[in-house]
C-alpha cells in the first residue's frame, strides 16, 4: 500500500511540474511574440487577398479604393477603375514596412508625432474586407528629422506603441494618382486608314506607313505629323475622367476629329472639344459583324476565321458599354494631334 500511495504522489508531483512548465512556456512564448525585434514587419498578419476596400485620408483630402469583381474602383473619381499596378504598389509598400524601433506610447508622446490628434502631415489608411469588418487601420505621423525613417501607430489594436520604420514611406492621398489611366492601346502597324475632317491617310500594300491620299506631286507630306497620328491609339491615356452628364462637361460640344480603322477591319471614332485651352475626347469602337453564318462543311481555318470575327465584336461591344458613359481630358499634345488638318499635315509651299 504504501508503494502504491508513494507512486501516486510522484505522479502526482510530476503532473503539477508539467503543469507549471506549461504555464511558464505559454506565458514565455507571448512575453516573446511581444517582444520588439528590430527588422520585424509592421503588418505581418494581413492577407492582401482579403482586402475590400480602402481608405486614405490626410488634412481634408480622402480615397477611397473598393474592390467589384477583380478590380478595385476610385470612389472619389466616380467608380472608374483603379490601376492594378497602383493598387498592388501601395498594398506592396504598406506590407514591406519594416520597424526601427519601438519609441513608445502615451498622449503627449503621439501629440508630438503628430499621430493622435491628426495633424497636417498625419496619413490614415484603413483596410476592411468584404464584411465591412475592420482589418487595420494605422497612422503615418512626422518623418524620422535624422534618418529615412517615419513614425506609424496601428489604432484597429488596443495599447499598439508607436513604431519608427526603418526606411521612408509616401502614401498618396489623390484619386487621380489611382486611376486606370490608360484607355486603349493600339500599335500604329495596325493602323490601314485614318479620316479626318478633311484628309485621308492609307497605307496600301507594301508601304512601311501611312500616306496622305490626293497630295500633289509638289506637296510634301510632314512626316512627324503623319506618324503622331498613326500612332494615336498607342497607348492613349488621359489626364481626367468625368461621367458623361457630370455638369463639368455636360455642355461640351464634341465634333467629330478622326476614324481610325485597323487591319482587321474593326475602327474606333475619336471627337473632340476645346475648352479654355482643355481638349475633352470620347471614343467609340465599331465593327461590321452583324451575323455570322456558319456551315458545317467549312474549312477549320474558315471557322477560326469566323470565330476571332466574333470575339472582336464582342470586344468593341464591352468597349463601348463601358466607354461611352465617359469624357476624357487629354493632355494639350495628345488634344493638339486631334485638331490637325490637312493644311497641318503638309509643308508649305515656298515660291
Amino acid at each position: 500500500m504504501a508503494n502504491v500511495s508513494k507512486t501516486n504522489r510522484n505522479l502526482l508531483i510530476l503532473t503539477l511540474v508539467l503543469m507549471a512548465l506549461s504555464v511558464w512556456a505559454y506565458r514565455h512564448s507571448i512575453s516573446r511574440a511581444d517582444r520588439f525585434q528590430r527588422g520585424q514587419a509592421f503588418l505581418s498578419n494581413l492577407n492582401p487577398d482579403e482586402i475590400a476596400r480602402i481608405e486614405i485620408h490626410q488634412a481634408g483630402d480622402s480615397v477611397t479604393l473598393e474592390r467589384q469583381g477583380e478590380e478595385f474602383r476610385v470612389v472619389e473619381e466616380q467608380g472608374y477603375p483603379a490601376s492594378n499596378a497602383a493598387v498592388n504598389r501601395l498594398i506592396g509598400d504598406l506590407l514591406e514596412i519594416s520597424l526601427e524601433k519601438e519609441v513608445g506610447a502615451g498622449p503627449e508622446l503621439a501629440e508630438g508625432l503628430e499621430i493622435e490628434p491628426v495633424g497636417d502631415s498625419t496619413v490614415e489608411v484603413l483596410f476592411q474586407d468584404a464584411a465591412q469588418k475592420e482589418m487595420v487601420r494605422m497612422r503615418l505621423g512626422r518623418e524620422f528629422e535624422e534618418g529615412p525613417g517615419r513614425y506609424v501607430q496601428r489604432f484597429d489594436r488596443p495599447d499598439d506603441p508607436i513604431y519608427l520604420t526603418s526606411s521612408g514611406l509616401r502614401v498618396q492621398v489623390d484619386g487621380n494618382a489611382f486611376l486606370r489611366k490608360e484607355i486603349i492601346d493600339v500599335p500604329g502597324s495596325e493602323v490601314i486608314r485614318i479620316e479626318g475632317a478633311d484628309f485621308t491617310l492609307a497605307r496600301e500594300p507594301g508601304d512601311d506607313g501611312l500616306k496622305l491620299l490626293g497630295s500633289k506631286s509638289s506637296e510634301e507630306t510632314k512626316s512627324a505629323e503623319v506618324s503622331a497620328l498613326e500612332s494615336i491609339l498607342r497607348s492613349l491615356t488621359f489626364e481626367n475622367v468625368y461621367v458623361a452628364d457630370d455638369e463639368r462637361v455636360r455642355d461640351l460640344v464634341l465634333r467629330p476629329a478622326i476614324s481610325v480603322e485597323l487591319e482587321d477591319g474593326s475602327s474606333y471614332d475619336l471627337t473632340i472639344a476645346e475648352r479654355d485651352g482643355r481638349h475633352f475626347m470620347q471614343i467609340s469602337g465599331r465593327h461590321s459583324v452583324s451575323q455570322v453564318a456558319i456551315s458545317l462543311d467549312e474549312a477549320e481555318e474558315e471557322l477560326q476565321e469566323k470565330a476571332d470575327m466574333l470575339t472582336r465584336a464582342d470586344e468593341i461591344d464591352e468597349f463601348n458599354q463601358f466607354h461611352g458613359s465617359w469624357v476624357y481630358e487629354l493632355s494639350e499634345a495628345k488634344g493638339r494631334r486631334l485638331l490637325l488638318s490637312r493644311e497641318d499635315l503638309v509643308e508649305a509651299e515656298t515660291t
